[in-house]
């Protein structure tokens, strides 16, 4: 078994770009997962890597052993590195062992009419918030996820990480119109804000399809969004100076208090 050494290996040097680089990932229409749990994932949702890289010390994993005997099956490129140098390919502070390098999967249903429940998503930047969002929206059985142009990449190491691997059971549009999209949908657009004007989501009927809209971490929804969608509504808190909830926290309350009604 050849084992690399070195960081000036040109396969070492690709695997920390794409680690690194978002540009690059997009370029190459590639990302990497590092970790047993989310190669599991990728692995059981049908999709094959390009290469699979694995730490020396690693294959006494009995886990990561069974990983590998499965990804052996696939044909596919593989490497082994010196421990040390794993652990530089990663931003995970921990020896996660294995990883795994693929191409997202494609989005087949490209007609842009939203027809059933679905999370869009404005401007999102934190790629930890995004997998979070992503992680409950698969934990509340909401499929369709729309990303704005500008919100971070739901395929990024932190936002799978933070998704623990959601992705893979997820429709995932990426660089999506969000306004156009809106305003063509042909179910219910809930937008969530802080307006007085907004109604309670708990007084909100949740039992037939809807679309939600959360905007960012900061400025929340875009004026143009918020006037394009069907209804306005706020999660009522306490008067305290804590502004707003975030957006992560916000989608699980929505998203939950949609199943609480559906399955009263």
């Amino acid at each position: 078994m050849d084992i690399i050494s070195s960081a000036s290996n040109t396969a070492i040097k690709y695997l920390r770009k794409l680690a690194t680089n978002s540009r690059f990932r997009r370029e190459e229409n590639t990302v990497v997962a590092h970790g047993i749990h989310l190669v599991r994932s990728c692995l059981d949702a049908g999709v094959t890597p390009k290469m699979y890289v694995v730490a020396e010390l690693a294959h006494s994993n009995t886990e990561i052993a069974a990983l590998i005997t499965e990804l052996e099956d696939t044909s596919v490129q593989h490497i082994t590195t010196k421990d040390t140098l794993y652990e530089s390919l990663s931003d995970v502070h921990a020896s996660v062992g294995i990883s795994v390098v693929f191409t997202p999967p494609s989005v087949t249903d490209k007609s842009g009419i939203l027809s059933r429940d679905a999370l869009l998503l404005e401007g999102i930047q934190d790629p930890g918030n995004l997998g979070t969002a992503l992680r409950t929206a698969a934990a509340a059985d909401i499929k369709d996820i729309y990303l704005s142009t500008d919100a971070t990449s739901a395929w990024s190491p932190k936002a799978l990480r933070a998704g623990m691997g959601a992705q893979f059971w997820l429709t995932i549009h990426e660089n999506v119109d969000l306004l156009h999209l809106a305003t063509g949908s042909a179910v219910p657009v809930l937008s969530t804000t802080l307006s007085a004007k907004s109604s309670s989501l708990y007084e909100e009927e949740l039992r037939n399809p809807v679309a939600w809209a959360f905007g960012n971490e900061g400025g929340g929804l875009s004026n143009d969004l918020e006037s394009a969608s069907t209804r306005q509504i706020h999660i009522p808190q306490a008067d305290t100076p804590v502004e707003s909830l975030n957006v992560a926290a916000a989608v699980a309350v929505c998203l939950f208090e949609q199943n609480r009604q559906r399955l009263s």
